[in-house]
């Protein structure tokens, strides 16, 4: 076995620890069953997609049950590696993501899905084709769904949303937005949501058909008296609930759509690594580091253990050791360890890759990482 530390510097340095592996995720995982049992909180995973055959890099083609045979191998593992909060995120694309879908269900259990990601990979339309594929996947599951959901994180408020907040009363609370305060009828509604409001202005006010308050009378009355419900700048519009800037709770939790222009498209990636690389033969599936970035802030925090088994170019590791996190990382070829990689985590740990996250997530540069050639590594099977 060969090992030695790739860090720039003293082993083991002050900062984030990694370690990265070459060999088959089966081998590896094996190897580490029982030592990581219970500790990865985040496995963000991006496997062969089963898709075109041989890209320059790696073999993409198998028969849909060997491949899937492989997942469920390797997935059923990495659940057991997994905290009690923890997560699973799988990205994949229309080959097959359904059945996936299905045999993650069955490892999992359907009642530990979070959700399905729809990842804007391109903004561009091919004309050639039938239908022009402009998205991925991010499959979702958790360990325990309800740990999980109450520990995740939630997105930080960007531009687009603080400009929605403004304090144009002087409330001392100060910025708001307002929300609606009407819901649709139906039945479980009581009768106390149903009721006429005077406006300020002596307009009387009542939902529209087949709508109601959402909230009782005597509820909205306490929130009018706390200077909660707005009637707009002339006291004469439907009542709204203001919600305090101050009260947002840190933030905002992730929709299922992912658009290119807030975690980068396969185009951003692409030219992430050419910067990185400008010799090589291009990467063909690389991921944006915005878009790791996003999916590490959600499922993680800083000083927990972030999984890749099949690590590729290194944008779950690099982005990892960028915010804080340890991570494991395993890749199987090694001309992409060697040409990617290890290079790719050496710079990032020397401080020298400047692209990608590195300044939105404020690295310095620190840390190490180990690195492992799995040329004699017992086999263990899964």
């Amino acid at each position: 076995m060969s090992s030695h530390l790739a860090a720039v510097g003293v082993p083991a340095a002050p900062g984030p620890a990694g370690r990265l592996f070459l060999g088959e995720a089966d081998d590896v995982l094996g190897r580490l069953r029982r030592e990581l049992q219970g500790r990865v909180r985040l496995a963000l995973l991006d496997p062969p997609y089963n898709t075109t055959g041989r890209l320059h890099y790696y073999d993409d083609r198998e028969q849909s049950g060997t491949w899937l045979a492989d997942r469920r191998r390797h997935l059923a593992v990495i659940r057991e590696l997994l905290s009690p909060d923890g997560s699973m995120w799988v990205h994949l694309d229309d080959a097959e993501m359904h059945y996936c879908k299905v045999m993650l269900d069955e490892v999992f259990g359907r009642e530990h899905f979070v959700g399905t990601i729809v990842w804007q990979k391109t903004r561009s339309r091919e004309n050639r084709t039938d239908l022009a594929a402009t998205h991925e996947y991010l499959l979702v599951f958790a360990r325990d769904k309800a740990a999980w959901a109450a520990n995740r994180n939630l997105l930080p408020l960007g531009e687009q949303q603080l400009e929605r907040y403004a304090n144009p009363d002087g409330d001392p609370r100060g910025p708001w937005t307002s929300g609606d305060l009407t819901a649709k009828a139906g039945p479980g509604r009581r009768r106390a949501q149903f009721y006429a409001v005077v406006t300020p202005s002596g307009r009387v006010v009542e939902p529209a058909k087949g709508m109601c308050w959402r909230l009782t009378r005597d509820r909205f009355d306490e929130l009018l008296a706390d200077g909660r419900i707005t009637f707009g700048p002339d006291g004469a519009n439907m009542p709204r609930l203001k919600r305090f800037l101050a009260e947002t709770q840190g933030g905002l939790v992730p929709t299922t759509w992912w658009p290119g222009k807030e975690v980068g498209t396969s185009d951003t990636a692409k030219k992430e690594l050419r910067r990185l690389f400008p010799d090589l033969t291009p990467f063909e599936t690389p991921k944006p580091e915005a878009l790791a970035q996003r999916v590490i802030h959600v499922a993680s925090d800083p000083g927990d253990l972030v999984l890749d088994c099949y690590a590729g170019s290194g944008t779950t590791p690099a982005v990892a050791h960028k915010m804080g996190r340890d991570w494991v990382a395993i890749e199987r070829e090694p001309r992409t360890v060697e040409q990617f990689l290890l290079p790719r985590l050496q710079r990032v740990v020397a401080g020298t890759d400047p692209g990608g996250v590195t300044s939105a997530a404020g690295w310095p540069g620190g840390g190490s990482f180990s690195y492992e050639a799995d040329d004699e590594l017992d086999a263990q099977a899964i």
